[in-house]
Formats: C-alpha cells, sequence, structure tokens
C-alpha cells in the first residue's frame, strides 16, 4: 500500500493559502450563523412562554431570516470558493502528470501501460475534484458548526453538552480511525478500474485482428472477468464505507434520546428552561446534519486521498534518460562515433561491442535478422534509452553531455510502426512545428513520394486522416511519416524499416532522394531490403547483436558471407514474384 495521498496534496494546497483562509474564515461566518439559530429560537420560545410581546417576536423572527440569509451567502460563497480552488489544483496536477508521462522511460511506460496511465490521469482526477469542491467546504462548515454549537450547547447546560461531545468524539474517532481501511478499499476499487480500461483500449485498439480470428466471444469472457472483479472491489468498498457512514446519525439519536429523558428530568427539577429543551433539540437536528457531512466530507477525502496516492506515485517516478548536470547546446553537425555500446537485457546482451564510425552527411545501412538488435541500435542515438556498456559520441561529444531535448530536435526518426493522429494530413506533417511554409511541406511530401497521393485523398493535405492512420493504407502512413521527418530538416535521419510497407520502385526512389541530400544529413537506414541500403556509403550487419560484416555493398557481396547470402535470397523472391502465374 503507497504512503497517504494527502502528501502530494500539500504542495498544490499551499499555493492557494490565501483562498483556503478565506474559505475558513466564510466556513466560520456560515456555521456561526447556523449556530446561534437555535440560541436565538430558543429565546423566542421562553418570550413566548413568558408573555406574548409582537414586536419582540417580530425582532426574533428577523433575527432568525437574517441568520439564515447570512447562512446561505457564505455557504455559496464557501461553495464557490472550493470550486476555484478545485479547478487551480486539478488543473496543475494534470498538468504536472502529462508531462511526467511525457519524460518517462520505456521501461516506466512498459510497467504503468497506456490503459492504466489513462485511468489515473481521469477517473483518479475526479475524485480530487470531488475531495475539494465538495469535501472542502463541507468539512469546514461541519467542524466550525459542531465546534461553536457545542461550546453555546455548554453555555446552557454543561452537564447535556459534555454527554453529546464524548458521544460525537467518540464517533469521529472510529471514523478516522476506519479511514485507512476504506483508503486500502477504495485504492483496490481504482486498481481494478485501471486493468478494465487497460483491457479496452489495448483490444478496442485491435478490433479488426479479434474479428479476423474469431475471438469476439473469448474477450468478451475476458473482459467480463474483469469487470466482475471490479465489481467484487466496488462491493467491497461500499460494504466497508456503508458501515461507517451511519455512525454519525446512529450516535446523535442516542444522543437525542438521553436528552429528552434526562432533560425532561431537568425541566422538572427547574434546571433547565423549556426554551433551552427546544434549543437542545434543535442543536441536535443541527449536529445530526454536521455529523453527517463530516462523515461524507471524510469519505471524499479517503478517496481523494487514495486517487492522489496513485497520482503521486508517477510524479515521483524519475525518468532514467535526463539532463546531465552542466549539459550543453551546442549546434549539431551529425557525425556519430559508437565506441564498444552494449545494451544489456535481463541476462542477455541485445547488443555488444558495437563500433563504427559514421562521418557527417553519410549514410549508414544496417541489416540483420529479426531480433539481432537493430531497432535497439537506432534507439540510442535518440536517447531512447542510454547504453549499458561504451559510449556514443556525437561531433565528438559524449551525447550524454547534450541537453536532451537539444539533441533531439536535431533527430528526425521514422519508428517500424507509423503513429498518426486524428487531424488533417498537413497538421500530421507539420506535426509539432509552427508557422512551416507551404513549399517545405510540399518538398518533403515530394521526397516521401507521397504527392502521387494527394489527388486520391478527397480534400488534398486538408483531408482529415483517422485515428492512426486509419484512412491511409500502410505505405501511405510509412511515407507520411518520413514526410513528417524530412519537413524538419534534421542533422541525423533515423529510418528503422520505415519502407517496408512501400512498394520496391517507391522505396528506391525515396532512397535516391535521400542520397541526393546526403552531404546535409547524416542518416542510419534500418531495412529488411538490401535495395535500401546499397547506395549507402557503409553497410553493417548484426547477428545476435554484435557485427559480423561491415563494408560497402559490393565489398560485402565480394566477401561472399552473410549479406550476400541475404542478397541473393532478396534476388531469388523477386524472381520469383516476377514470374507469370
Amino acid at each position: 500500500m503507497r504512503d497517504t495521498g494527502l502528501r502530494f496534496l500539500l504542495p498544490y494546497m499551499r499555493r492557494y493559502r490565501g483562498l483556503l483562509l478565506l474559505g475558513l474564515l466564510y466556513g466560520l461566518i456560515g456555521a456561526g450563523a447556523s449556530a446561534f439559530s437555535p440560541t436565538l429560537l430558543g429565546w423566542a420560545v421562553d418570550e413566548l412562554l413568558a408573555g406574548v410581546r409582537v414586536p419582540l417576536l417580530g425582532l426574533y423572527a428577523l433575527g432568525l431570516i437574517g441568520l439564515a440569509g447570512t447562512l446561505a451567502f457564505f455557504r455559496y460563497q464557501l461553495r464557490m470558493l472550493s470550486g476555484q480552488i478545485a479547478v487551480g489544483v486539478s488543473y496543475q496536477m494534470s498538468q504536472d502528470l502529462f508531462n511526467t508521462i511525457l519524460a518517462l522511460d520505456q521501461r516506466a511506460l512498459q510497467q504503468y501501460g497506456t490503459g492504466d496511465l489513462l485511468s489515473r490521469a481521469t477517473s483518479d482526477f475526479i475524485y480530487i475534484w470531488r475531495f475539494y469542491s465538495a469535501g472542502f467546504q463541507m468539512s469546514v462548515h461541519a467542524l466550525f458548526l459542531l465546534g461553536i454549537g457545542c461550546a453555546l450547547m455548554a453555555l446552557t447546560s454543561p452537564l447535556l453538552a459534555s454527554i453529546v461531545v464524548v458521544m460525537l468524539a467518540v464517533s469521529i474517532g472510529v471514523q478516522v480511525g476506519l479511514g485507512r481501511i476504506v483508503e486500502r478499499a477504495f485504492d483496490r476499487v481504482q486498481h481494478n478500474l485501471a486493468l478494465v480500461s487497460a483491457f479496452a483500449q489495448e483490444h478496442l485498439s485491435a478490433v479488426r485482428m479479434l474479428t479476423a480470428y474469431s475471438q469476439e466471444q473469448a474477450v468478451v469472457h475476458a473482459f467480463r472477468q474483469l469487470n466482475e472483479q471490479y465489481a467484487r472491489q466496488n462491493l467491497a468498498f461500499v460494504l466497508r464505507s456503508s458501515a461507517i457512514t451511519p455512525l454519525p446519525s446512529l450516535v446523535v439519536m442516542l444522543a437525542r434520546a438521553i436528552i429528552l429523558g434526562l432533560g425532561g428530568i431537568m425541566i422538572i427539577r427547574g434546571s433547565l428552561s423549556i426554551g433551552q429543551y427546544v434549543q437542545f433539540i434543535v442543536y441536535l437536528g443541527l449536529l445530526s446534519n454536521a455529523a453527517v457531512q463530516l462523515s461524507r466530507a471524510l469519505e471524499r477525502l479517503q478517496q481523494g486521498s487514495a486517487a492522489a496516492g496513485r497520482i503521486g506515485e508517477v510524479l515521483l517516478r524519475q525518468p532514467e534518460i535526463a539532463d546531465a548536470p552542466g549539459a550543453i547546446a551546442v549546434p549539431i553537425r551529425g557525425q556519430l562515433r559508437l565506441e564498444r555500446v552494449g545494451v544489456r537485457s535481463q541476462n542477455r546482451w541485445i547488443l555488444q561491442d558495437i563500433s563504427v564510425d559514421i562521418p557527417a552527411g553519410t549514410t549508414l545501412g544496417i541489416v540483420g535478422a529479426t531480433g539481432s538488435g537493430k531497432s535497439t541500435l537506432l534507439s540510442l542515438i535518440g536517447r531512447i534509452r542510454d547504453p549499458d556498456a561504451g559510449q556514443i559520441f556525437v561531433d565528438g561529444v559524449d551525447a550524454r553531455q547534450y541537453k536532451l531535448q537539444h539533441l533531439r530536435r536535431a533527430i528526425a526518426l521514422v519508428p517500424q510502426e507509423t503513429l498518426l493522429f486524428s487531424m488533417p494530413l498537413r497538421d500530421n506533417i507539420t506535426f509539432g512545428l509552427a508557422n512551416v511554409p507551404d513549399d517545405y511541406v510540399l518538398r518533403a511530401i515530394k521526397a516521401a513520394r507521397l504527392s502521387n497521393d494527394l489527388v486520391q485523398l478527397p480534400q488534398g493535405l486538408a483531408t482529415l486522416v483517422g485515428e492512426r492512420g486509419a484512412s491511409l493504407s500502410g505505405g501511405q502512413k510509412q511515407r507520411t511519416a518520413i514526410a513528417r521527418a524530412l519537413v524538419r530538416d534534421p542533422q541525423i535521419l533515423l529510418l528503422d524499416d520505415a519502407l517496408a510497407s512501400v512498394d520496391t520502385q517507391t522505396a528506391a526512389e525515396i532512397v535516391a532522394e535521400l542520397g541526393s541530400a546526403r552531404q546535409q544529413r547524416t542518416t542510419l537506414i534500418v531495412s529488411q531490403r538490401l535495395a535500401a541500403v546499397r547506395e549507402a556509403d557503409q553497410i553493417i550487419v548484426l547477428e545476435d547483436g554484435r557485427i559480423v560484416e561491415r563494408g560497402t555493398h559490393r565489398e560485402l557481396l565480394a566477401q561472399q558471407g552473410q549479406y550476400a547470402a541475404m542478397y541473393r535470397r532478396e534476388l531469388q523472391q523477386a524472381e520469383t514474384d516476377d514470374e507469370p502465374e
């Protein structure tokens, strides 16, 4: 169980100290007006019993109306103020959470999962909002009302007031003592909700595959099991919370029974007036409502604490990839050098003893079997992860000495899995850039060989691309991603099998276009197609995380090694594809 989440809320509450103090003042005035009403009513009853005096009764009536108006006005002000605090805290905390998520490393993202983070960023904030918007104003009003009410009761009858105070103190103490149990139960509810959210997000994004493999019923069954588990945890929370919630009302009812009996005896003995007796009965009604409000406020406190704890757990997560002390931001030309680089995962090396020199403006081709470490090697250049052994130098400087954002601005990566957003095609290409001239966009589209596809789109560059590029073909999505990288005119371009969904002729044209700008850009190309790397200045062949061959296309063919064998297989496959059926 994580520590109480209230400690994560305190830094956000400090910036609203002035509003919190003002809220306490509003709560004090409103509670005072509410607490003084029974006293005024008791005086009026005693005046009635002593003899009817209409002008004085009119003043009592006006006094009660004034107190009710004061209560309504300051309760409204407190409600608006608590809403303002709720907006500010939720907004700032959500911004911090989103910024933290964006900075998390791959390991942390995999640990939480998209659905779990989505649940924390949405559902949990609802309970933080409820804590401030309703819980704060209810607790402030209830606490002041209980305090002032008990004090005024003590002035009338210390004996009866002491009975009420002791019983309410026991009730509140039990609620606070059991609060951690309720908070833990609610934390389990939110954890299971995150599992449901993660399951739904993962399987809804793969709905086509589920349909193709006729897995709808199996997925529905698995989802039902998760939902049932969530329902069980929710029921357990409700049972625990419901067992505590009626406690204040029960205590007040017991106190009322005692006051009725003991107060009656005191009236008979003359130690308590009828007006004071009525005053106590009305006070018990007010204190009953205050106790119920305090119980609800404690419930919101427990829920808000659990939710803040889940959010705070992410906020405390420090990214493994971050700026080093004294990081620099000097211009980058694109010269790369890897010295004995190694990457370890669990108990094995994914990459080991990788050394290669890539002059600025040259192209490096990286080929090898699936799982040989090609994509991992590219991820090291932009510091998606850092090597576990060796060093990577950019323009002669260790990559870890550059400011992370500065280094990444000099690099454009086109990953294996193309991710497009539900926005116009032009916005997908210029994503993250502002005021990009049209000629820059058209030049990138032409280099990516996407220009011929514009006539097929209903609104050209203004065509709305569906979620994850659903309205585009696989090749169009990859070429859009390439155009997105080229429009940035990066010093270093990383293509991670970015031509897999592009036909051979178009792929050759794109590679040729990239080659024409070779002097301005360092390019690393990972590809299963040797045609995409044959014009590279140098090519390395990876096997089990090691470089087993290196050289130009001609030199590698002459070695008659793995590269040559791969090239022959590719030629045979091309001849087979060209044979008439």
